[in-house]
């Protein structure tokens, strides 16, 4: 009798376990998230030329609601001093100083290289495209790209031609400096730019398709209140910052050298996994240049209401950030190609 009771009893215990590990398996394999955090999309904040009222009227509220943007600047264009910089037309390129654009960048912001005077890289005429001789393009993109790297601290990541003119020449003059080049942007105003009627209810579609989508949404903004492409004020603005914050469970919202470092590290990481009921280990690796692409990326174990959770890296007993959720762990870890181990319990629903 005992022994059919233990038999009974090693077959429950055997059923339960292999229904725990199927209903694990269920949710889906371990994988890297396509974004941050796994959100369903992203969206960056791009400010083009470096106007004095993206700093008087943009920075306030993108700080205020806890956003980092990326500022394209005009290094050649640009003043040294903030009394330099009041002197210029609150719609002019250029009027942003050094020493404010440094302030941006240790508040998260990035600024980023929009060529050192503004001139067209390519345009057509008479049909044909004609690209900038290749020493002028050259002074253009580099000279930016020093002038940013001494000034600010940190080597610009990303390019922005001006009025995104693109050809196989401008791509590769621009990749011998940046890793990325901005050419896929919805503009954060009417059109034609001289019309006012761009409306945050538009640039909150506009962020719901993308959401739909699961794709990244770069903004491609110029003028607040004066200037090219300005907009009717800067509640339009704010009202987008107020959408974008509802929905930042879906939404991550970075510069675009955060999400484009994020991407392109994504895709070149290698994920080696193992699981078990309560049980994962995995290692991430990456072909990317460490020197440039250390940012962590977002690994998720599905699991069922994990508790008791424990992550660590086996060798040296490091704990990564994690985070828990009712159906997964998230974990932040940089491509390293350390083995990590985590644990948990689930609690049964």
């Amino acid at each position: 009798m005992k022994t059919k009771v233990l038999v009974l009893l090693l077959i429950t215990l055997a059923t339960l376990q292999a229904a725990e590990t199927d209903s694990a398996q269920s949710l889906g394999a371990i994988r890297i998230a396509k974004f941050k955090g796994d959100r369903a999309a992203a969206v960056s904040m791009t400010l083009d030329d470096g106007l004095r009222n993206q700093d008087d009227f943009a920075v306030p509220l993108l700080n205020q609601y806890g956003i980092r943007a990326t500022f394209y600047v005009i290094p050649g264009l640009t003043p040294d001093t903030n009394e330099e910089a009041t002197k210029k037309k609150p719609g002019d390129h250029g009027g942003i100083s050094w020493h404010r654009l440094k302030e941006l960048a240790a508040e998260g912001h990035e600024i980023a290289n929009h060529t050192w005077t503004h001139i067209p890289l390519t345009k057509i005429q008479d049909g044909q495209r004609i690209d900038l001789e290749p020493a002028k393009m050259d002074e253009q993109i580099g000279k930016a790209y020093e002038a940013i790297k001494e000034r600010i601290g940190i080597a610009p990541f990303t390019f922005a031609t001006p009025g995104n003119g693109t050809s196989d020449v401008v791509r590769a003059a621009g990749h011998k400096y940046h890793p990325v080049i901005r050419e896929h942007c919805e503009r954060f105003g009417a059109w034609p730019p001289t019309s006012k009627d761009f409306t945050a209810a538009q640039a909150n579609t506009t962020v719901d398709r993308y959401l739909k989508k699961g794709e990244v949404l770069v903004w491609m903004m110029h003028a607040v209140t004066e200037g090219y492409n300005a907009l009717s004020g800067p509640d339009v603005l704010e009202d987008h910052l107020i959408y974008l914050r509802s929905k930042q469970d879906e939404l991550w919202i970075d510069t675009f050298a955060q999400v484009c470092r994020y991407t392109m590290e994504r895709d070149a990481a290698k994920l080696t996994a193992s699981t078990s009921a309560g049980h994962a280990e995995f290692t991430l690796e990456c072909s990317l240049d460490p020197a440039v692409f250390h940012d962590p990326l977002t690994v998720v174990i599905p699991a069922n209401h994990p508790t008791d959770v424990l992550v660590r890296y086996q060798k040296s007993g490091e704990k990564p950030p994690f985070e828990i959720h009712s159906d997964k762990i998230l974990v932040q870890v940089i491509p390293s190609g350390q083995p990590l181990e985590v644990t948990w319990q689930s609690v049964p629903q």
